[in-house]
């Protein structure tokens, strides 16, 4: 529950905060302290589509791949000094075998630099590309594993961007094959020169995102699926979007449940989604000092702790240092911009040297 401070409440909080900054230079008075509580710099890695089909022109008059790119300078820098950011992309090349394959590490290494991500950011899709969506999901994975071994208690996550058109699984069951070929179903079946590659990924992509939650590591799915030229295919799509959203831990409540998108300003918006939660609503106890009561301040507005995570804010491990904010709680956090939480702390403070 949020609620407004009243006056005293405020005038007390306000001359606690003076007095802390000048408490004992001459009088020796000791007066009770603050914790702050500030963005908790989690660990994004984006897995990004470079599929021939991110080349399509959107309603806009641009490729999807553009608008993404236009969609990233505006939002990313959000991310400055509030996130570790890294980036993977799939395929590595156009053709065979380059245009089934991803690499099995992010190319872009997890950094609090987002304008070096930017300049980095490669500048098309490939032409011939396929979708192994699988392989760059797993290339995050693995690296956020890799990191928990010496940092185990940061928050992490993956945002997927895709049209949807996950395949390129060369093991895939012909019998449990979606066909994603455009006038044929079944030629998949039929046809050895399209076969395995072109059913969707859909099984391993959902056992390894539900793993992934289970370890902590939540996925936001953003899909970039417009007007397709293949209406089965476009149910296809937007059916497995919805499957992965609810697999990753951060989708919709309705369907869609994934974040969807298909110009820039949609694209910019659903990039917003990910980006305020994660740098607004996790965050980090700035001292080891026990607090007072369970409610959190910022300006006159307070907010209490709720065990059921619903509306309001609960610890997120055992030692009680992260917090995440909860419901409304969360969302009126990230539309105000409030990055910093105070609340009373067991002690008195110190003097200054």
């Amino acid at each position: 529950m949020q609620r407004r401070v009243g006056r005293l409440g405020v005038a007390a909080l306000s001359a606690l905060l003076a007095a802390q900054e000048s408490c004992g230079s001459k009088t020796g008075l000791h007066v009770p302290c603050t914790v702050e509580f500030v963005p908790d710099q989690p660990e994004i890695i984006f897995v990004v589509d470079r599929s021939g089909s991110m080349g399509e022109i959107n309603a806009e008059g641009v490729t999807y791949w553009t608008a993404l790119d236009r969609a990233l300078r505006q939002t990313l820098p959000q991310l400055q000094d509030f996130a570790r950011v890294g980036m993977a992309f799939f395929p590595i090349g156009s053709g065979e075998p380059l245009g089934c394959r991803a690499a099995a590490r992010p190319a872009i290494d997890l950094t609090e630099n987002m304008n070096s991500i930017l300049e980095r950011f490669p500048t098309g899709p490939e032409r011939a590309g396929g979708t192994p969506t699988f392989d760059g999901l797993r290339a995050a994975v693995d690296a956020h594993r890799e990191r928990r071994v010496s940092d185990p208690t940061r928050r992490r996550f993956i945002v997927l961007v895709t049209d949807g058109g996950a395949a390129c699984n060369e093991q895939h069951s012909l019998e449990r094959c979606t066909c994603l070929a455009l006038s044929d179903p079944e030629a998949c079946v039929r046809n050895p020169d399209i076969g395995r590659t072109s059913c969707l990924d859909d099984e391993r992509i959902l056992e390894l995102l539900r793993q992934a939650r289970i370890e902590e590591i939540d996925t936001f799915v953003i899909g970039l699926v417009g007007m397709s030229f293949s209406p089965r295919n476009e149910m296809i799509f937007r059916r497995f979007l919805d499957e992965i959203a609810e697999a990753g831990g951060r989708g919709n409540p309705t369907s869609p449940r994934y974040l969807a998108a298909t110009n820039t300003r949609e694209i910019e918006t659903a990039l917003s989604r990910p980006i305020q939660e994660i740098a607004t609503c996790f965050l980090a106890r700035q001292s080891n000092r026990a607090i007072v009561g369970e409610r959190l301040y910022h300006e006159g507005t307070s907010i209490e702790r709720d065990p059921t995570e619903r509306n309001g804010w609960n610890w997120t491990d055992a030692s009680n240092t992260r917090i995440r904010l909860f419901g409304s709680a969360c969302q009126r956090a990230v539309e105000s911009n409030i990055r910093r939480w105070y609340t009373p702390a067991v002690g008195r403070c110190l003097p200054p040297e």
